[in-house]
């Protein structure tokens, strides 16, 4: 009767195992299917801006990236020292968060600087995406959009239902977790 019961016992556990992989195996190919389908065409109109923005003459004739190109390089160095104070600003962000001892103020001091130094940068590049796009035609301000739904997802896309922005320094970051 033993090996009757510790058989049966047997087959149920592998019975809820294979029901469980189905189970799981479901799930994930339920996700792709969202990912792939119209549901991501959604997620990427509202896509982040790259880091600089010499995305916005990426896709122009040649000639005309030339001219767009003359005019980013006459703000550039505006944008480019923005860019320097933020990273600055993280390395010492992060020297502080590894210091010992630990302090707690002098860090919240440093990642207050940082979004200052953030929030100025982006301030810049914003402005300097407006002046510039103010200069495209409307299907040239129609192809930098397209560029950067076409961009794809980076670092393995954002986590289902769930938005997301770039951290300036790494990955991705859920806006709901996001310092403002």
């Amino acid at each position: 009767m033993t090996k009757l019961n510790g058989r049966r016992g047997l087959t149920a556990a592998l019975l809820i195992s294979i029901a469980l992989n189905l189970f799981f195996i479901g799930g994930i190919a339920f996700r792709f299917y969202l990912m792939n389908s119209s549901m991501r065409s959604e997620a990427n109109a509202g896509r982040p801006l790259p880091p600089n923005i010499s995305w916005l003459v990426r896709d122009l004739a040649p000639e005309r990236q030339e001219e767009m190109r003359a005019k980013l390089g006459e703000r550039g160095m505006e944008g480019r020292a923005a860019r320097v104070r933020m990273f600055k600003a993280q390395r010492e962000s992060n020297r502080l968060m590894t210091a010992d001892p630990f302090d707690a103020e002098a860090l919240a001091v440093a990642l207050s600087a940082l979004r200052d130094a953030a929030n100025e940068y982006q301030r810049l590049s914003h402005l300097q995406t407006a002046e510039i796009l103010s200069e495209l035609s409307a299907d040239e301000r129609r192809k930098a959009v397209e560029f950067i739904n076409r961009r794809g997802p980076r670092d393995g896309g954002p986590p289902m239902g769930r938005e997301v922005t770039r951290r300036p320094f790494g990955g991705p970051q859920p806006l709901t977790q996001r310092q403002q």
